[in-house]
């Protein structure tokens, strides 16, 4: 049982949200007579969550940062599909796991390094150290946009947005202080598993590590729909290259492009996480930057290039001009060098491997 830590001076924060419903931040888009896509709203608080119906049961994929802001989402499914008998809870990474504990005693299914991947949310709240500290971090979070909507909020649609974002951090400091249960997989898989609901099958694929160590597709082939998660985070993002991926990594995230990329693949749909519907064309870039960075590396290492002459030819001003640069303080700045380190270090290991081998 998590202990509550005495936080007095948050309750003037918390206390002023007091009263909203929080399904008045919960948005839904029906894709199909099977398919929604849900999210909370805020203004840059896009993060699908994909609630699926079948004859076996209610299926959503991912939740959000905890339960009490789950539950809201939860619920808007059932209504929408006049049900609540719930199937199976799936996972595509360990940063859509928090709201697990939404839903007692249901099957959640993730790849297996999803376990140890979200240790830190069980961390966060046993360390009283470190459970303080994410308490007052999100309470900043909630001061800054309670400052932000006096500001700014002039126009009514994006204090609506604002609002949503406000609820959002209550909810969750709420649970923060309260402590919620961390729910880990109950099943799990290494390469692939297909859930059978009857009249539909989701295909879970893992990508490798990249975005996380966890990520994982789901292609359910009778809607013709590929949820990403955040493999394609939003359109014109570099992909990830983690710094605990390996040689197959990479390769496997080629490999699994490639599979989704064959035409012969019906897919109308692919869903991210955080972005609007995109198009099956918008995963050739992706599959592009892994190949090139890759081949780049490769070469340039062979040429005997340091890794600055090396970042130097592979800029992403100069060889990457398909994706966005973000701004300071985002927090994607930064990586393409962070991929391009990552991988300069994959490739050295391989080749040492290979040295080896050969010895």
């Amino acid at each position: 049982m998590v202990q509550t830590i005495s936080l007095v001076w948050l309750l003037p924060l918390l206390a002023a949200g007091a009263g909203r419903d929080p399904a008045d931040y919960v948005r839904l888009q029906r894709l199909s007579e099977r398919v929604v896509l849900v999210h909370w709203i805020g203004p840059d608080r896009l993060c699908h969550l994909v609630g699926i119906q079948s004859q076996r049961g209610l299926v959503l994929i991912d939740t959000e940062m905890s339960p009490r802001i789950t539950t809201p989402i939860k619920e808007r499914v059932e209504r929408a599909f006049g049900r609540t008998d719930w199937a199976y809870l799936v996972n595509t990474h360990g940063h859509h796991a928090g709201g697990n504990g939404t839903f007692a005693n249901l099957p959640v299914v993730a790849h297996e390094n999803l376990a140890a991947e979200i240790q830190w949310r069980i961390d966060g709240q046993t360390d009283p150290q470190r459970r303080r500290r994410t308490i007052e971090d999100a309470a900043h979070v909630l001061a800054t946009l309670r400052t932000n909507l006096r500001q700014f909020g002039g126009n009514r649609a994006h204090a609506q947005l604002m609002r949503g974002e406000i609820r959002f951090w209550e909810l969750y400091i709420e649970d923060l202080e309260e402590g919620y249960e961390v729910v880990k997989p109950t099943l799990t898989f290494s390469d692939r598993y297909t859930l059978d609901l009857g009249d539909l099958t989701l295909e879970l694929v893992f990508f490798g590590k990249g975005h996380s160590h966890s990520d994982t597709l789901v292609y359910i082939p009778q809607e013709r729909l590929l949820f990403t998660g955040a493999v394609a985070y939003q359109r014109a993002q570099l992909p990830e290259i983690g710094e605990q991926a390996h040689m197959e990594d990479v390769q496997r995230h080629l490999a699994v492009l490639d599979e989704f990329l064959d035409p012969n693949v019906p897919i109308d749909r692919v869903i991210p996480s955080h972005s609007p519907p995109l198009r099956r064309s918008d995963l050739v870039p992706i599959r592009n930057y892994y190949e090139k960075m890759l081949t780049g590396v490769r070469a340039a290492q062979r040429e005997g290039l340091s890794f600055e002459q090396a970042a130097e030819r592979l800029a992403q001003r100069r060889a990457f001009r398909t994706f966005l640069e973000p701004p300071p303080g985002h927090w994607a700045y930064g990586m393409h060098h962070r991929n391009l380190r990552n991988l300069w270090r994959i490739v050295q290991d391989e080749s040492t491997q290979t040295r080896l081998t050969k010895d």
